[in-house]
């Protein structure tokens, strides 16, 4: 029997090819699984944001415990010239020149590390070193600075109202310290990390001040060389990338104890390094803790920035500024009444916060370099003072994607005032209340290492080009898979049915013989 005229094999000739039909549907619908995948949802990103979160024994976690960034801290100094003319009434009004910088690299090495789920308590320990290449100035310049130590513990003998046998007592070991006056010669290196000071010696048992004081000699920046006394603990992303970095106790509270309200104590806040991608909009306030300021601080969406580390990469970061009237008084910011004292609801002089309170009871205040965007007063009491806006801004440059701030800037000033009582002379040629500028510092980055650059451009276009390059594979194979189905289906529709053609007996006859 002749195959050609085989009624059955015609048949299957004229089915259709349902191999290549299940392929191309299959091939369809995971393409378009994958256009909307790609199209609508930042998978590569949330991939490599997943991988930033602090595990331990993590690359992530190596780079959080050791930074490779070593900001560099720079120190201005104000040296009063003629504190003794003032003294002996030859002059009015103290006159100040600054002096410096006096630069220093930072390492920060984070310790005393525990794990709690998606917590991560930690202690930080700064190793600074000077850069005489980088300094306009000498570690051993001499320069004539407030008496921090004398100014704090008058202070502190006023508030605890002492009764007067020890404020003789006081008063006689004020006279006969090593330091009596209400200015002291000293050199660079010793203001700063620290000198002999016997007033502080003498006043711990009278002023109940054994075990506040954490170190063994007088330093303005004693405190932050070595370990950090405060114990941070953060989220790590862990469970909510959306918490990532952000502080959740400082010392084991929630919430700091020093203000009114309980915003003002909030320390909902990243530590300025790091900061969840979802919290990187224009129309969202970030937050930095400052535990040496008391309060965490406010910065604000200012532009994109194309900064000149990355111009090559054409990486562009998010600026977000300090706010002009952060230190503002009440009456030119109302959401700073809070920080205000409580109970008499006095405020510092528009310009200034009071930081009393983290400088163990030193009556220590805080503001922009040289009382910029300050009361004029403040500039009036002591000459010598020239704001810069350009020099004196506070801002993050920060990656979109990321949230790393790859560059900034911050500089906040460290003043002293001057509390006087009868009883001790040695502040007589000073007004009671007045506010004495001390240094102010600059911290920023000036250099980043190869591996956080590398990091930075991965992270802005190999991901990009990969998730670009899926979307674009994605959408050819759902174009072509869906043209081709189209045209099968037409195909079929417009074929003739085969008609099968009925044999009759008579007809068979032949072809069997």
């Amino acid at each position: 029997m002749s195959m050609g005229n085989d009624p059955f094999a015609i048949l299957t000739k004229l089915r259709p090819p349902y191999n290549v039909l299940v392929l191309l549907c299959a091939t369809f619908a995971l393409s378009l699984i994958g256009t909307i995948f790609f199209c609508f949802t930042n998978t590569i990103n949330d991939a490599i944001l997943s991988n930033m979160v602090i595990r331990n024994n993590s690359v992530a976690y190596d780079m959080w415990r050791r930074p490779s960034v070593q900001p560099l801290m720079k120190v201005y100094l104000f040296n009063y010239t003629n504190w003794e003319d003032v003294k002996e009434r030859r002059a009015k009004r103290l006159h100040v020149e600054e002096v410096g910088p006096y630069v220093y690299s930072q390492q920060l090495e984070r310790v005393n590390i525990k794990f709690d789920k998606d917590k991560l308590s930690y202690n930080e320990r700064n190793d600074f070193r000077f850069l005489p290449e980088e300094s306009k100035g000498a570690h051993f310049d001499q320069v004539n600075v407030p008496n921090l130590p004398l100014l704090g513990v008058i202070s502190k003998a006023k508030d605890m109202q002492i009764n007067g046998f020890a404020q003789m007592t006081l008063n006689t070991a004020l006279n006969f310290g090593n330091h009596p006056d209400a200015f002291v010669k000293l050199p660079v290196h010793r203001f700063l990390w620290g000198y002999d000071d016997t007033i502080i010696d003498t006043a711990k048992p009278i002023l109940s001040l054994q075990g506040k004081l954490n170190f063994k000699k007088f330093g303005l920046l004693v405190t932050k060389n070595g370990t950090v006394s405060e114990r941070l603990t953060i989220n790590t992303g862990e469970v909510d990338k959306d918490k990532m970095n952000i502080i959740q106790e400082l010392d084991g509270r929630e919430y700091l104890p020093y203000w009114s309200s309980r915003d003002c104590n909030s320390i909902e806040a990243s530590d300025g390094t790091i900061f969840p991608p979802s919290m990187l909009d224009r129309n969202k306030t970030l937050y930095v803790l400052y535990t040496n300021l008391c309060r965490r601080l406010p910065f604000v969406y200012e532009n994109l920035q194309l900064h000149s580390r990355f111009i090559a990469d054409g990486v562009q970061l998010m600026r977000y500024r300090m706010p002009l009237d952060v230190f503002d008084d009440p009456a030119h910011n109302a959401a700073n009444q809070c920080f205000c004292e409580l109970d008499t609801g006095l405020c510092p002089p528009r310009g200034v916060i009071n930081v009393t309170a983290c400088a163990m009871g030193a009556p220590a205040l805080a503001s922009f370099p040289h009382f910029y965007l300050g009361d004029p007063m403040l500039r009036e009491q002591v000459t010598g003072l020239k704001p810069n806006p350009e020099l004196h801004k506070s801002y993050l440059d920060i990656h979109p994607t990321l949230g790393i701030a790859l560059n900034g800037k911050s500089t906040l000033q460290l003043n002293i005032q001057v509390r006087k009582t009868p009883m001790y002379t040695s502040l007589s040629f000073l007004d009671d209340g007045l506010i004495l500028p001390v240094a102010w510092i600059d911290m920023g980055v000036d250099e980043l290492p190869e591996t956080l650059r590398s990091l930075v451009y991965h992270g802005t276009y190999s991901t990009a080009a990969v998730q670009l390059g899926l979307t674009v594979i994605c959408i050819i194979s759902l174009i072509v898979s869906g043209i081709c189905l189209f045209v099968l289906f037409v195909r079929r529709r417009q074929k003739p049915c085969a008609t099968v053609k009925k044999i009759t007996e008579a007809e068979l006859k032949p072809q069997l013989s």
